[in-house]
This record gives C-alpha cells, sequence and structure tokens, in this order.
C-alpha cells in the first residue's frame, strides 16, 4: 500500500509528549510519573477496536492511527495527550521516508 501524502494544514491537535520516568518520592524511594518533553502537532487519523487476550481474559483495546508533525524525540512506550483524551505510543514509522510526519500506533489509556 503506498503511502498518502497529508496536508499538514490538516494536523490541527496540539499534543502534549510526555514520558514515563523515575522521580524521588522524598522518602528514599521512586515515584513513577509521566513528565512533559515536548508539544507536537497531529491528527487522531483512523481508529480500531481489538480484543486481545490479557491473563485469559478478553479485554478490548482501542488502536487509533495518529499522525505527527516529525520529531526525533517520539518513540515507542510515550504518552500523547490532547485535553481529556491520553495515548500511549505502541509504534512510530516514518511512512514516507521523506522526514515530515510520523504515523504512530497508539492505544488509548484509561485514567484510575
Amino acid at each position: 500500500m503506498a503511502p498518502q501524502s497529508i496536508d499538514p494544514g490538516r494536523l490541527r491537535v496540539r499534543f502534549a509528549l510526555e514520558e514515563w520516568a523515575s522521580a524521588p518520592d522524598g522518602q528514599g524511594g521512586f515515584t513513577d510519573m509521566w513528565t512533559h518533553v515536548a508539544h507536537v502537532w497531529g491528527m487522531v487519523a483512523s481508529s480500531r477496536a481489538t480484543d486481545p487476550l490479557r491473563a485469559g481474559a478478553g479485554e478490548q483495546v482501542t488502536e487509533r492511527t495518529i499522525v505527527l508533525r516529525a520529531d526525533p524525540r517520539v518513540r515507542p512506550a510515550m504518552g500523547l495527550v490532547a485535553g481529556s483524551d491520553r495515548f500511549v505510543i505502541q509504534t512510530v514509522h516514518d511512512e514516507e521516508m521523506g522526514g515530515r510526519h510520523l504515523r504512530c500506533i497508539a492505544t488509548s489509556e484509561v485514567p484510575q
């Protein structure tokens, strides 16, 4: 399948790019939390639901295809936040191989 050309004017969503990091908790240990890295512009291109088996139980997962303006800091396991929506990046791919856009497959993260 040939890559589709992306109109830069469609990248209207401002995502906060975050990474999972450990920080001292002040009691000799560490706490894990999302920390801000940068803001990137993008769009949610498509979505699909899957039912992977995890520990013998089905759990519906919504995968989103998110197209971002290329940034070398974007990599798998990072988070993207737009408003109340939070996504965890699973894969990153420069589909056009031109260094302008990144196509990411991300899963929706449910707040706990």
